[in-house]
């Protein structure tokens, strides 16, 4: 249920933790065009009111609080506006109906997975005219930025926060099976050794992902990026699903060599994702593959020594055609008014952005973490140009409190990923189409990956060709 709370208090900034969003598919439903980037003059001056999402609720105690903190600090820094949050969040199932009904908040945060097609439908508000000249949001990568536009360049969201798909690694359990912790595989084969060594030397499970809730579909399209093949073929209107492919086969491979060859995949072939973070975080896995933003989620929701926490870069097989990344748009509403738009950029730039342009910001969130005993340093994809992330880097280090030398593979390779967005056309319907299959060749040592993979592949077509 939605509940709203009203506020404008004073109090200081004390740092902030906001809990992502799950991924969801492609939202149904019309609702009226984006306005157009002609007349869209605001007063930055004039009061307003906005709505704002994902507030956090009542039992995340610690993260409400610094939200409060932060809405009060910024309704001090700017008191011509009002922000009336509440704990909408961005939800499929509910989106259009609520964005008709005039019920949605002026901005909340979509998955990269869905603002092609919110734009396609005229369900995100056109905000170039306020982002071109802005101080902040004119020095965001452009990689990322390119994700929130149509093809004729017009930008229609925010990228607040993104990453990449990683291998996670446990170091600890590296360094007990003789292998070098600083120096993590790189290719599937590599992937392969490790996991059969981690398995025989020190009884744990080598390597697994998960393979339900579509995670495994997900992971298995990434696997398919590094393997040389996309999973759509995309023509103008015309959507292809691409699934028996040498990429998705290799992939499968590796994943049948893993089980049936090494023996090094555990016991477990259902894992979701919170079961198998459990069990990543107690050191009973060598290796998975998920995205590379699990520290919180591990060290912080898990109590995983810091120490142990590995990334890589997720492993290259032959003709990669990149990595696929994700992470969080700032969507705002195409029936707000100019004035709220631009107050809701102000937003966004205050809560998520601001750390990154400016040292005062960037100094005081790192003062505010360390003292909520909160990361410092974490590995991410810069939500802004490489420059200006190293400048970054400079105001914070002397607040950083994470081993970023233990992300080192990682962190270089950054600088010539090439990120491969998530499938545009009924992503997650055929991530849950792929489920199935890797649950089948973890489980049956004879599956027939091209008769499995043709099945799904006409499943998700059919899929496509009715929306």
């Amino acid at each position: 249920m939605t509940q709203h709370r009203r506020r404008r208090a004073g109090g200081l900034f004390a740092g902030l933790a906001v809990a992502g969003i799950v991924v969801s598919g492609c939202a149904g439903g019309t609702a009226p065009a984006s306005p157009s980037t002609e007349a869209v003059a605001c007063d930055p001056d004039a009061d307003v009111t906005i709505t704002v999402g994902e507030r956090p609720t009542a039992d995340q105690a610690a993260n409400l609080e610094a939200w409060e903190n932060a809405v009060a600090a910024f309704e001090e820094a700017h008191p011509n506006i009002t922000i009336d949050d509440e704990e909408t969040k961005y939800d499929v199932a509910t989106f259009p109906a609520l964005l008709v009904g005039g019920t949605l908040p002026t901005t909340l945060q979509v998955p990269f997975t869905d603002i092609q097609s919110l734009i396609e439908r005229g369900q995100a508000a056109d905000i170039t005219a306020y982002v071109e000249d802005d101080e902040v949001l004119s020095q965001l990568n452009p990689q990322l930025a390119a994700v929130t536009q149509d093809a004729d360049g017009l930008t229609y969201g925010v990228v607040r926060a993104a990453y990449t798909m990683g291998l996670i690694y446990n170091r600890a359990l590296f360094e007990e099976a003789g292998l070098d912790p600083d120096a993590p595989p790189t290719t599937w084969d590599d992937v392969l050794d490790a996991a059969a060594t981690v398995s025989e030397e020190t009884g744990q499970t080598g390597f697994i992902i998960p393979t339900t809730a579509n995670t495994g579909g997900w992971l298995l399209t990434s696997m398919s990026y590094s393997n040389g093949d996309l999973v759509e073929e995309v023509d103008g209107d015309t959507t292809t699903v691409t699934l028996d492919t040498p990429g998705m086969e290799a992939s499968l491979q590796f994943l049948h060599d893993v089980r049936w060859e090494a023996d090094a995949a555990g016991a477990n072939y259902l894992y979701d994702n919170n079961a198998i973070r459990d069990d990543i975080a107690a050191g009973a896995i060598g290796q998975s593959l998920n995205g590379a933003n699990l520290y919180n989620s591990l060290v912080i929701g898990r109590g995983m020594p810091k120490e142990d926490f590995g990334l890589a870069p997720f492993p290259v097989g032959d003709d990669p055609v990149g990595v696929l990344g994700g992470g969080n748009i700032q969507w705002y509403n195409p029936k707000a008014t100019p004035d709220q738009i631009c107050a809701a950029l102000e937003w966004t730039k205050f809560y998520f952005l601001d750390r990154y342009v400016d040292e005062d910001a960037a100094t005081t969130w790192a003062e505010a973490q360390v003292a909520d005993d909160l990361p410092v340093g974490l590995p991410e994809v810069p939500v802004v140009s490489d420059e200006q992330y190293e400048a970054y880097l400079g105001w914070i280090e002397p607040y950083i409190n994470v081993p970023r030398e233990n992300y080192t593979a990682y962190l270089d390779s950054l600088a010539t990923a090439t990120i491969v967005p998530e499938p545009a056309k009924k992503a997650q319907e055929l991530y849950a189409a792929l489920d199935p299959i890797v649950q089948a060749v973890l489980t049956r040592e004879d599956a027939d990956f091209s008769e499995l993979l043709s099945s799904a592949e006409t499943q998700v077509q059919d899929l496509v060709d009715a929306e």
